[in-house]
This record gives structure tokens, C-alpha cells and sequence, in this order.
């Protein structure tokens, strides 16, 4: 079968184009039973309808996968539309984690086929060949379709426990494209050749505003397999820095510390960055030393709030007091920290925001990021917010951390927005930070750049 596997465009101002691993995963596992596939990335594209067409005709897909986040979801059904439009025959299947959703609010688009729900890889494989022979749907875990007018979910899909039994196949995209500052998931990209990947999946935390695509249980590739993996993206690549984008890479910190002896333990003249956030409270003094040790120059902490009360709220279980003296451990380390926030949590109030943007500012970040709550699908806030009251849109488009999606909080939008502007103006307009940002940044001919960016977002 011929599968074309679609990300969608970049339509949201701060969605960066990072490789897109899930589908990699997907397409390695479908070309592991031997289809063919395809993997087109509309975000690397500057006429995305063109490019869309073009590969629509060239490689004629029997199957088209789209994987979408909820900020995703308004570009993903115009891609199921030209998709069918041009190639009726063809099933659209959306997967990734807009399809936490209730089906109602994907499958009411007769474009889209199929949702698969939670990971991807065994669902796809066997969806694929229920299409091919003919066979029952049902038996199918982790689907959902339309029979009869009425929405059908099948069976729970389990989690892959041997991550080690994945493998990834670079060769389906050409990632030489994706070593630009552009498609760095950091506030400070630099001008290394770099790479993203996942070592872990899962995470065992209940934070409200999380997807739950891997699940709780924590699944690890093997630090032996994870080294390999490196080791083969410096030689077939010239990568020469690495991204760790886990959930929470650092939950299991025998296992972290492993990892991290094992590359310096290497020689591998190689940088690590982990943008994605780790655990303030699951960092000591040994990680920190085999961090250095290991060549970690840069990583981000989700701290969300500064206020105890609203970090109560978030099920995140941090305690917030635990933060401050990792934060200067780290910098007076050498290494980068970027500190990730969020206003507008259901009931919290300005004071409390305030108290946010405060505690920021105190902290010896080098960066910050301040996002509006975003309720997504599958997530607890989502329910919340509904429950407090606030609009419940079906129709995303408009979704983004720096809009106001729906608002719970004790604050009016727009003055939500307000104080956004002005964590950005007191945390970045600031000596002291300007001056710091300067002597952590790789790549010092980008500042102007990024500064612009920072100066935008408090105007």
C-alpha cells in the first residue's frame, strides 16, 4: 500500500518546524512490513497547497495519515478536504494529540476516515493491513470510525513496552533540512548541526494541562540503545548537538545519570540541550556534575506558576520552593535554563499572576517563557475550564499560548493578554538578563533576531 504521511502547515505564529518525530515512528513501522511510504512536512513548505497537489499525483497514496496537534486541527481538515477532493478513494486517518477529542468533533468531517487514538505504531501496522484484506475494524485497538451513522471506538490500545524494539529510519525525510535555527524547539537556537530525538516515553505525574498520549507508565529505551543512536546520527549525519525532547527525561535519575556517563564516558564531542522541560525536584548535585561532564549546555524547567495555591491546583506536585537554589546551581554550572510558564489557570486571579511574573523575574533564568493556558482536548484543564464556565469552541483555528483560547480565570481576556506583555517586558527588558542571555547564547549573530521576537511579544 502506498501511504502519504502529512504534517500540517505552520499556521500558528509560534509552532516551530522541529522534525517531526511521530511521523517517523509511524512511517518506520509501516515501512517495516513493507509499504511504501512517503512523508511530506507542510510546515518546511512556502506553497504547502502546491506542494500538497503535486505529491498527491506523484505518489498516487492509497492511505493518508495526518498527525495534528489541537493547534493543528483548523490546517489538518483542510488537508483531509484537497485530500479527498483530488483522491476520493483514498482514507484519511488523523492521529497525535488532537485525537484525545470526543470523535463527534473530528469524524463529523466525512474527509477524515479514521482517528487513531494514543500511540501510533502497532495500530497503524494493523489498520493498514484491516483495510488491505478486508477485515474486521473492530478488532483493531486504538481506532475510531464511522459504520452506519454512528461512531465506532474499538478496544483500548497497549502501550509498546520494548521501546528498544523501535527503530527510527531517518532516510524517510531529508534531515539535513531541518539543521537551521528555525527548527530548533529553543528560545536560543543554535547554528550546530542538531537533532531531536526521545529516549523515554510516558510520564507518571497528573499535571491538568498534559496530553496523555504515552500514558503514565513510564517506558525507557536502554542507555546502551540511546548512545547507539547518537552515536549514529554524528556519523551519518555530522550532528553535532542533540535534543532530548522526553516528557520528563529525568524521573528515573539512576537511569538519567547513566545516559549522561555513558556519552562523556564516549568522547563524543557533542552538545545536549533538553527544551522540552525537565523536573526542578528530581535535579542534584551529581546530575548536574554529569550533565557538564557529558556536554549539556542548555535545558528548560516547567515551573507553570509562582503561586503556591495555583501551583496546588495543577496536580503537578511541585513543591515551588525547591526551585530557586536549582536554578542557580545550574547557572553557576554553566549551564542555560529556561523557565516555562503559564496565566490563566481556572480561578486564578491577577494577584496571582503577578505573583507568576515576580517569581520569574527572581529566578537566575536565562529565559522565559510565559503561555496562556491552552485547554486542550484529552486534557483535565479542558474539563475544567468547561466546568467553570467559559466558552467551549469547537472550531480551534484560533488556538494558540499566546491568544486567549477560553478563559476561566478571574481576569477579563483581555487583560489576560496584558499581563502576558508584561511578564515579557519586566523579565527581558532588564540589564542584568540582556547581559546574561548574551554570554549563554550559542549563536550570538541570531540575538538581534530573537530579541525582535521577545520585544513582539511584549508589545
Amino acid at each position: 500500500m502506498n501511504v502519504l504521511l502529512l504534517r500540517p502547515p505552520a499556521t500558528v505564529e509560534n509552532i516551530s518546524k522541529v522534525l517531526p518525530l511521530g511521523l517517523l515512528a509511524i512511517g518506520s513501522a509501516l515501512k517495516e512490513q513493507g509499504h511504501k511510504v512517503d512523508v511530506l512536512d507542510l510546515r518546511m513548505s512556502a506553497f504547502p497547497e502546491k506542494d500538497l497537489r503535486r505529491r498527491l499525483a506523484e505518489f498516487n497514496p492509497d492511505l493518508v495519515g495526518i498527525g495534528l496537534m489541537t493547534v493543528e486541527s483548523h490546517a489538518a481538515f483542510a488537508l483531509a478536504q484537497t485530500v479527498k477532493s483530488i483522491l476520493p478513494k483514498a482514507k484519511v486517518v488523523f492521529g497525535g494529540p488532537h485525537c484525545a477529542h470526543e470523535p463527534q468533533f473530528i469524524l463529523h468531517d466525512h474527509n477524515v476516515d479514521f482517528m487513531v487514538v494514543g500511540e501510533g505504531e502497532h495500530t497503524i501496522q494493523e489498520l493498514v493491513a484491516a483495510i488491505q484484506s478486508r477485515g474486521e475494524l473492530e478488532r483493531v485497538d486504538g481506532i475510531v470510525f464511522r459504520r452506519n451513522g454512528e461512531y465506532v471506538a474499538t478496544g483500548e490500545r497497549k502501550h509498546i513496552p520494548d521501546l528498544d524494539a523501535l527503530d527510527t529510519d531517518y532516510g524517510l525525510l531529508d534531515v539535513t533540512r531541518y539543521f537551521t535555527p528555525e527548527c530548533s524547539h529553543d528560545l536560543l537556537p543554535t547554528k550546530n548541526r542538531f537533532i531531536s530525538i526521545m529516549t523515554s516515553r510516558g510520564c507518571p505525574y497528573t499535571c491538568i494541562y498534559c496530553h496523555e498520549v504515552f500514558g503514565k507508565t513510564m517506558r525507557y529505551r536502554s542507555p546502551q540503545k540511546v548512545l547507539e543512536e547518537m552515536r549514529y546520527l554524528q556519523i551519518t549525519y555530522g550532528v553535532r548537538e542533540i535534543h532530548i525532547l522526553d516528557d520528563i527525561f529525568n524521573v528515573n535519575m539512576k537511569r538519567a545519570k547513566e545516559i549522561l556517563g555513558l556519552v562523556a564516558q564516549s568522547g563524543m564531542d557533542v552538545k545536549i540541550s533538553f527544551p522540552n522541560g525537565l523536573r526542578a525536584d528530581l535535579i542534584d548535585d551529581e546530575l548536574i556534575e554529569k550533565m557538564c561532564a557529558a556536554g549539556v549546555y542548555r535545558l528548560a524547567l516547567g515551573i507553570e506558576s509562582g503561586s503556591k495555591r495555583v501551583q496546588g491546583t495543577l496536580s503537578k506536585r511541585l513543591e515551588i520552593g525547591v526551585v530557586p537554589p536549582v536554578v542557580r546551581k545550574l547557572s553557576r554550572a554553566g549551564i542555560s535554563v529556561n523557565g516555562m510558564f503559564m496565566l490563566g489557570f481556572p480561578g486564578e486571579t491577577r494577584e496571582e499572576m503577578e505573583e507568576t511574573i515576580c517569581f520569574a523575574c527572581d529566578l537566575d533564568l536565562s529565559t522565559a517563557w510565559f503561555s496562556l493556558t491552552v485547554p486542550n482536548p484529552g486534557t483535565k484543564l479542558r474539563t475544567l475550564t468547561v466546568k467553570e464556565g467559559a466558552e467551549s469552541a469547537q472550531d480551534f483555528s484560533n488556538y494558540t499560548t499566546n491568544g486567549v483560547n477560553s478563559n476561566a480565570s478571574l481576569v477579563e481576556p483581555a487583560e489576560l493578554v496584558a499581563l502576558q506583555r508584561k511578564a515579557y517586558r519586566k523579565f527581558y527588558l532588564s540589564p542584568r538578563r540582556i547581559w546574561k542571555i548574551y554570554n549563554c547564547a550559542p549563536a550570538k549573530s541570531l540575538l538581534p533576531g530573537r530579541f525582535l521576537l521577545f520585544l513582539k511579544r511584549a508589545s
